[in-house]
């Protein structure tokens, strides 16, 4: 849910807009008017469209070859008045055979650029309006004569309409470039959703949500959605019972307003209403393909995701539909020239708010997906026990899981508390792989423990135990005079002494320094001087014990203002693993 706390500017408004032409220079804005315009061709039609600030890069964002002529600026969630769109109108017919206004429908900008329109016209401007309506959620009975609210997919006209205007325009005129505009606007349908309502700025936060609470068909003007969903379900299920059934599902009269049949193809639009990671709206795009597909036998053809039109930090997300395959044929039959309407959405733009999409249909190149299966093979060195090796391990790992919720603990300490989780997954990758390892060479099988300990860890943690250990490796490798020399203390220890060097080719980190290496290098010392098992594990023991009094160099905890009397988890951790394999052994 939004924060009462935000970043906040003296002149929240009239900044951020001069921020954006100063990020933007290839556009001109007239800051008087807040009007944004572009240098657009005298002989084609410009597209216009506005309204209320907190929606970016909605409007302004969207200014650009193949796209719109020029935004005209509102105050924030309000529609800008019928002077500053007339004013923008004049600016774009001086370089333009002619303005379309792509208007949102909601009263305000209806209105006012309806009226603007008409004062253009009677200036001799040749002028005219299309009004966008997407949103299904205000269904027929509600809406009434008002009709659908225009949501994310006005950005699909504005995009489609535009690059139109600009290839085929001076054929078609105004009134060709308009009704493109009502054609894929005929063709959408949105929805919304949001865990919470914006923090506008300036304005104190309000909100009737709490954290058991979510509202689904939300608009993007932080006015209420036309449900509240309590409790809040999981986003698996918004999305499959909520969203997609609104969008799609023919018996619901009321908010069916296209038809999707299971040939179409389909353009699916995943906006990210301000609040959302882009980690998460990717995750919604996957579910919501998965979900078109299991339940509706549509593959979408072309998947857009990112913030496109937003509602401030809305901690929420829409989905769009347009039915291309509709789209296209209503086109091509009124113009001829257009074959689909995909080449449209594809077609190049500078418009800095577009998001970066394929423009062609050229498929992904083919890989030989073999080469990922091949096994890891090492120079065969060093017979061993495996049976008995299978038993060390699974010990070690039984005494890590059990030393997790100290070592996790710990972790939320100094860090982000994921070591003892990642040290547990990094066992696991071990033991749960037992069976498929070499069970002759020790060589090999510590290849394919590096192997899966580098997939099953991730992170720090799991590149340096991979190194070490495809260090023990080549240890063997090179310490074993032949290749079937049974494995023994000094073998094994000489050959923890190259894994150890080859560690210290990757980290700086030293004995002193408050981590892993501070238990790691005291064992392997005294592993390689006495060859006794049990009195390198009590060296290591003593180095990790000695991080509670050292201040942290490296990793996360190097971040921490005082680190210094709190162990190091991941020393800790290696040193309980060490212990249950002593248990094994």
């Amino acid at each position: 849910m939004p924060s009462v706390k935000s970043f906040e500017v003296s002149e929240p408004l009239d900044t951020s807009l001069k921020g954006f032409a100063l990020a933007n220079p290839q556009l001109t804005f007239v800051e008087q008017e807040r009007v944004f315009v572009r240098k657009t061709d005298a002989t084609k039609i410009a597209l216009v469209s506005g309204g209320g600030c907190g929606h970016e890069p909605t409007h302004a964002g969207f200014v650009g070859e193949g796209m719109l002529g020029g935004a005209v600026c509102g105050d924030i969630f309000a529609s800008p008045s019928t002077k500053q769109i007339l004013n923008g109108i004049k600016l774009l017919s001086k370089q333009s055979s002619g303005v379309l206004l792509v208007v949102k429908n909601y009263t305000g900008d209806v209105l006012h650029f309806g009226l603007a329109a008409e004062r253009a016209r009677a200036l001799g401007i040749n002028c005219k309006v299309a009004v966008v309506g997407d949103d299904v959620a205000v269904g027929r009975a509600k809406g009434g004569f008002v009709g659908r609210r225009a949501l994310a997919g006005t950005v699909l006209v504005h995009k489609i309409t535009g690059a139109f205007a600009d290839a085929f325009s001076d054929k078609h005129g105004l009134d060709g470039t308009a009704r493109v505009a009502d054609i894929v606007t005929s063709n959408l349908v949105t929805i919304g959703a949001s865990l919470d309502h914006c923090k506008v700025p300036g304005r104190k936060f309000e909100t009737e949500l709490n954290e058991n609470k979510m509202e689904l068909g939300m608009g993007v003007h932080n006015e209420p959605g036309v449900k509240v969903l309590e409790p809040v379900p999981s986003t698996d299920e918004l999305i499959e019972k909520d969203m997609l059934p609104k969008l799609l599902d023919p018996k619901d009269k009321d908010r069916h307003f296209v038809e999707f049949a299971k040939d179409d193809n389909v353009v699916l639009l995943i906006n990210n209403l301000g609040g959302v990671s882009n980690f998460v709206i990717s995750a919604v795009a996957a579910k919501t393909t998965e979900v078109l597909k299991k339940t509706y036998n549509i593959t979408p053809v072309q998947t857009i995701t990112g913030t496109l039109m937003t509602s401030f930090d809305m901690d929420g997300f829409s989905i769009t539909l347009l039915n291309a395959s509709r789209a296209s044929k209503q086109l091509h039959q009124e113009f001829s020239e257009v074959d689909c309407v995909l080449s449209l959405l594809r077609a190049p733009t500078d418009a800095p708010g577009w998001p970066n999409i394929s423009h062609d249909d050229a498929k992904s190149p083919e890989i030989d997906e073999s080469l990922l299966k091949e096994d890891i093979k090492v120079k065969p060195a060093g017979k061993f026990d495996f049976d008995h090796f299978a038993k060390m391990m699974k010990s070690g790992a039984d005494q890590l899981i059990k030393s997790e919720p100290h070592i996790t603990k710990l972790d939320s300490q100094v860090g982000d508390g994921d070591c003892g989780y990642t040290l547990v997954a990094g066992a696991k990758g071990i033991t749960d792989n037992l069976a498929g390892l070499d069970k002759t060479y020790l060589s090999q099988a510590l290849a394919q423990i590096s192997d899966h300990i580098e997939s099953s860890m991730g992170g720090t943690s799991g590149g340096l135990y991979s190194i070490m250990i495809s260090g023990l490796s080549h240890g063997l490798i090179q310490t074993c005079k032949d290749k079937d020399d049974q494995v023994d203390a000094k073998i094994l220890s000489k050959a923890f002494e190259i894994a150890l060097e080859t560690l210290y080719k990757y980290t700086r980190a030293r004995p002193g320094d408050s981590t892993l290496v501070d238990a790691l290098e005291p064992f392997v010392k005294e592993f390689s001087a006495s060859n006794d098992f049990a009195k390198a594990i009590e060296a290591a023991d003593k180095g990790a014990t000695s991080t509670g009094s050292i201040e942290a160099k490296f990793g996360r905890a190097s971040y921490v203002s005082d680190s210094s009397e709190i162990p190091d988890p991941g020393a800790l951790g290696f040193v309980e693993f060490l212990k249950g394999v002593q248990n094994g052994y």
